[in-house]
């Protein structure tokens, strides 16, 4: 983005003004100036020509939905954002009628009103591109999974392997596993694979392949998943990001899914995988170090400006005797975690065995875990009334799809 995006806060409230005025700050941008309801906001917009603006609305709403009217009329390009105290699904609904882009609910944390905001101008950009006739339609790309882990042993290139196997095995479509570990990847002896050729023999040759002659450069596990596997730590070298991204696009391009299985640093591989995800499995223990290294990892990412917005906790029970609460693990993170694998003493067997737990132990907890969340990742739904293998959280508006009669 060429500036920091500059924002109007409209309210009635000047304590509320103030509150809004320093979250906007907090969230890395610019106040370009408050002002009331009515003829107010509509001057003081028509003043300082702001990026996005931000309009408080709570009961009564008469006036502020009026005001939200008259500014989306007035400031048709200008995303408007609604902050309010209600949690009603109704007031969120007339907002959004009167012309709103989002509907945040207060308290409202400084990461999740600057995605709003770049979500907002991102899709006020693409309307008017649309209507110069300059937007072209993108095109068909699959859903891209990466997952990672700040930090080694904790079981992230398990849990690729074992989401990947889970997504092939419902042959609802075409899946490919890619090992980014620049160090030293995994995923070709878990999986007991020997391919012939490498992520750098596809570089190579990557503006001139389709969809079949993708197929000579990946090797087939059984299940009917398809392995891309890194080369040496010192072939990896002459590999460049842009290179890495090419393959990406390719990839997603030709596969319903592509997961992406990373290194347990936060690399420059690492952050490409992040930022072109669909979703992001980030993948922790409930151990201290664990827990810290991932924090420092998310810290980096806000200080990359890479968005956090998909990005889903994920504990990974490694021990036996992990008895560690998600709570407790929620509180450090200040988010939900949304999956839980529990410890179930066949993944490591299976590991050493180069089969997959969904496959070598397919009855076992942590195999019925890894293939819930497959399933939820794959956009599917867990029947209701069934056990859930891991703590997953419905987000709001989600429901159970009902058991079959």
């Amino acid at each position: 983005m060429a500036k920091t995006p500059s924002a109007l806060v409209v309210d009635l409230d000047v304590q509320a003004r103030y509150e809004m005025r320093q979250l906007v700050k907090a969230s890395g941008l610019t106040v370009a100036g408050e002002a009331g309801y009515g003829m107010e906001s509509l001057t003081t917009a028509q003043e300082v020509l702001p990026d996005v603006i931000f309009i408080g609305v709570n009961e009564p709403m008469e006036r502020p939905l009026q005001s939200v009217q008259q500014l989306a009329a007035t400031f048709p390009d200008t995303p408007l954002i609604i902050y309010s105290d209600s949690k009603e699904i109704e007031t969120a609904r007339k907002a959004m009628l009167a012309g709103a882009r989002d509907f945040l609910t207060r308290p409202i944390k400084p990461e999740v009103l600057r995605q709003s905001v770049l979500k907002a101008m991102e899709a006020a950009e693409q309307r008017r591109l649309s209507q110069a006739g300059a937007n072209v339609a993108p095109p068909t790309q699959g859903t891209i999974v990466t997952i990672f882990g700040a930090k080694g042993g904790i079981g992230k290139s398990t849990a690729a392997t074992n989401v990947a196997v889970a997504l092939a095995r419902q042959g609802k479509g075409s899946v490919c596993i890619v090992d980014l570990d620049n160090g030293f990847g995994d995923v070709a002896g878990m999986l007991d694979v020997k391919p012939e050729r490498t992520i750098l023999d596809l570089v190579r040759d990557v503006a001139n392949i389709d969809k079949e002659a993708l197929r000579k450069y990946v090797v087939q596990h059984p299940v009917g998943l398809d392995v891309l596997v890194g080369p040496s730590v010192l072939e990896w070298r002459s590999i460049t990001s842009d290179q890495v991204r090419a393959v990406i696009e390719l990839l997603a391009r030709n596969y319903d899914s592509v997961v992406l299985d990373t290194s347990g640093m936060l690399t420059e591989l690492s952050e490409l995988a992040i930022e072109m995800a669909t979703i992001v499995l980030w993948i922790t223990t409930t151990e201290f170090a664990s827990v810290k290294d991932s924090l420092e990892a998310l810290r980096a990412l806000r200080q990359l400006g890479l968005s956090e917005e998909r990005i889903r906790i994920v504990t990974n029970a490694i021990t036996p005797d992990d008895g560690v609460r998600p709570s407790a693990v929620e509180e450090a993170f200040q988010r939900e975690v949304f999956w839980s694998i529990p410890y179930d003493r066949k993944v490591r067997q299976g590991t050493h065995l180069g089969a997959p737990i969904v496959l070598s132990s397919p009855q076992s907890v942590a195999a019925k875990s890894f293939t819930d969340l497959a399933t939820l990742i794959a956009g599917g739904r867990i029947e209701q009334g069934r056990k859930v293998f891991g703590n997953f959280r419905w987000r709001p508006g989600a429901q159970p799809a009902p058991a079959e009669a």
